[in-house]
Order: structure tokens, then C-alpha cells, then sequence
């Protein structure tokens, strides 16, 4: 059974997709060696703009309204996921389902008078649950039934913080929607971690803004990632930080390189792993 990963915060510009689109692609680096499902990574973005989408197979992101995304959140019954399962670009074992910009943005106003309007995500990705050892969920930056969708289905939460004071006074109304869902559809949905992002030692208040969410989530804070001009280039580039800035030998050991965004995203692969290989391998 696939440990279920949605990125989340309901503020933009925080660095959910970076989070998402790296993790699984860490995870999928790290997991190449492993034998069949153990091995396999899906990404899953229920952002419209699908912009994680873009860095997993620019080019081949998108797909007919019926052969997308949208397709699994609105149609009753839904069609089968099986055929639209895609294989990523850079990683032969990350897999992704296509989506269609128009057609999601139109699922986010039409879902609210859907039956089920809340759990359709779960009960599409439930025929491949057994097919994938994770599957990371990328959200938009608003509050409504597609990010309510990607916490029903998820079984962790990590959720990147802008180090910023504008950033840490906007986690109360995310956590009212996780404590919403977990109340109603998902008592064991568990937060992984903060993950403090966007770091800036140059600026003054970083450091207060760390020991501040310390305060707030003891031991739930995960190592920050800092500014990177290297995350930057590699969203540009379409693509992942650890294939556009790779170490001079690559292997599921080694996925980090001089690069300081390759090695504090290796870490938070690390630290999921640590934590939650054990669900994977025990179903």
C-alpha cells in the first residue's frame, strides 16, 4: 500500500511544487534499485497551472479533458485510472497522470455539487494504491475541494513555510482544514513535518522565524531548504534539481552534489524515508 504525501499550504509562492516535484523525484532516484511496486513513484498535481507536471514531462503533461485528471475527480463513475498513467521524462520509474488546465479549474467549481465531492481523489487513486510505493500530491494555493481532495487522500502531510512573518501567521487556517479533515474523513491523516523554505541567512528575521516555528511544531520542524538559484534554473529548465544539477556518478546512494538544494532535498527524501519505509513494505 503506497504512503500518500500531499504538499500543502493554502498561500502561494511557498514552494509547494519545488517540494513536491523534488521529493519525487528524490524518492524515485533513491527507490530505483528497488525491486517492482517498491520502486514506483506517482505525482499527482492538483494544482491547475500544473506546473510540477511540467518539471516531471514538459511537453507530455497535458492530455484530453476525458483522458485527464479532472476526468478521475468529476465524471460519475469515474473512468479508470490504469490507462492514464504516464511515465516520467527523467526517471523511468516516477509516473504521473496527465492534466488539463481548463478542464481543472472547471473541476474546482464543479466539484462542490458533486456527491462525494471530497473523497473522489481517494476512491480514483484507490485501484493503484497497490501499485506504487508513494505518491506525492501537489495542491493549489487556495482553500476549496481540490485541496480538500488531496488531504482526504493522503496519509501525511508536509507543509512548506516561507520563512517569512506573513508566512508562519497563514498556518492557522491550513491547520483548521487539516483538523476539518481529519475529523470528518481522516483520523489517522498524520503531519509529517513544516518544512521551512525559501531561506534567506542574509535577512534578520530568518532565524528568529525558525525558532518560532520550533516553538509552535516542537519536533515536527524539518531541516529549511534555503534560496537556490539552482532550484530556480531547474524550474525553468523543467525539470527536477537533482537532474539539473546531478552528482558525477549517479546511484540510489548518491543522489546529491555540490549543489546545496540537491543535498537539503536529499535529506528530506531521508527523513521520509526514515519515517515511513516501514508502511510501505508492511502494506
Amino acid at each position: 500500500m503506497a504512503v500518500t504525501i500531499t504538499i500543502a499550504n493554502e498561500k502561494g509562492g511557498v514552494g509547494k511544487t519545488t517540494t513536491a516535484i523534488n521529493l519525487a523525484a528524490g524518492l524515485a532516484l533513491r527507490l530505483s534499485d528497488q525491486p517492482g511496486v517498491f520502486g514506483r513513484i506517482l505525482l499527482i498535481d492538483m494544482d491547475p497551472q500544473g506546473h510540477a507536471l511540467m518539471a516531471a514531462a514538459f511537453g507530455q503533461h497535458t492530455a484530453p479533458a476525458h483522458q485527464s485528471l479532472s476526468a478521475l475527480l468529476t465524471e460519475s463513475p469515474p473512468p479508470s485510472i490504469q490507462p492514464m498513467l504516464r511515465q516520467g521524462e527523467h526517471h523511468p520509474n516516477l509516473f504521473y497522470v496527465p492534466s488539463h488546465r481548463t478542464s481543472m479549474s472547471e473541476a474546482s467549481r464543479v466539484l462542490p455539487t458533486l456527491m462525494a465531492n471530497e473523497s473522489r481523489l481517494l476512491g480514483a487513486l484507490q485501484p493503484v494504491q497497490n501499485q506504487f510505493a508513494y505518491i506525492i500530491i501537489d495542491t493549489p494555493p487556495t482553500t476549496g475541494d481540490l485541496l480538500i481532495n488531496a488531504l482526504v487522500a493522503a496519509s501525511h502531510v508536509v507543509i512548506p513555510v516561507e520563512t517569512s512573518y506573513l508566512g508562519v501567521s497563514g498556518l492557522r487556517e491550513l491547520q483548521r482544514t487539516i483538523e476539518a479533515v481529519q475529523l470528518h474523513f481522516r483520523p489517522d491523516l498524520r503531519i509529517f513535518g513544516y518544512l521551512p523554505t525559501l531561506c534567506d541567512e542574509q535577512r534578520g528575521e530568518t532565524q528568529e522565524i525558525l525558532q518560532e516555528l520550533e516553538r509552535r511544531y516542537p519536533q515536527v520542524v524539518l531541516p529549511p531548504i534555503h534560496k537556490s538559484s539552482d532550484l530556480a534554473y531547474a524550474h525553468s529548465s523543467h525539470m527536477d534539481v537533482f537532474t539539473y544539477r546531478p552528482p558525477r556518478r549517479r546511484s540510489a546512494q548518491i543522489l546529491s552534489s555540490s549543489s546545496r538544494a540537491t543535498q537539503e532535498y536529499e535529506q528530506l527524501v531521508d527523513s521520509v524515508l526514515n519515517a515511513t519505509w516501514r508502511l510501505v513494505t508492511n502494506g
